[in-house]
């Protein structure tokens, strides 16, 4: 199946204005302060290489990166944010956990609409990422999960996370 025919994609599609209202709302800047990158673009190797789907641009010049997950609804009930451990958790080809650079993550689920988000946050990576350093990568592995393809999924409960992480949040 291409990549662009998937569920995910197209969720992640019918979902960018929503992530756009959220980004722009939360830092304070206007949606031509937002950059993503499409394959054809030559910064796109920030997003297979970093895990940055987004740069934004402040009012003051100054640019900070993030990465998006906007899941459907049909699994809000799990309330989890949920990282790639294992690209390929049959060879251990390392993920988005081992790679991100992003020093923001918003990730939600979307509502029965699939446009709009139910509930969304905005974490702080950096913070994510200390918290679980003590952690070896034998115990993380007993905190992730197989998705429908080869990879898995590292997953914590949102009311886990110290407040502490989120940089903001919402729930309708």
């Amino acid at each position: 199946m291409i990549f662009e025919e998937t569920p995910e994609y197209i969720q992640s599609i019918n979902m960018l204005p929503a992530c756009n209202k959220v980004l722009s709302d939360v830092f304070d800047v206007n949606i031509d302060s937002i950059k993503r990158f499409n394959k054809k673009d030559d910064k796109f190797i920030l997003d297979q290489e970093f895990h940055i789907d987004v740069i934004l641009t402040l009012k003051n010049g100054s640019s900070i990166t993030g990465q998006e997950k906007s899941l459907s609804n049909k699994f809000y009930k799990f309330k989890t944010f949920t990282m790639e451990f294992y690209q390929n958790r049959f060879t251990k080809e390392k993920g988005e956990f081992f790679k991100i650079a992003s020093q923001f993550y918003l990730h939600g689920y979307s509502d029965e609409s699939g446009t709009e988000f139910k509930e969304w946050y905005i974490f702080d990576v950096i913070k994510i990422l200390f918290w679980l350093k003590s952690y070896n990568i034998s115990e993380l592995e007993k905190i992730t999960r197989p998705s429908t393809s080869n990879a898995s999924f590292l997953y914590i409960s949102y009311s886990s996370i110290p407040k502490e992480f989120i940089i903001q949040s919402y729930i309708k």
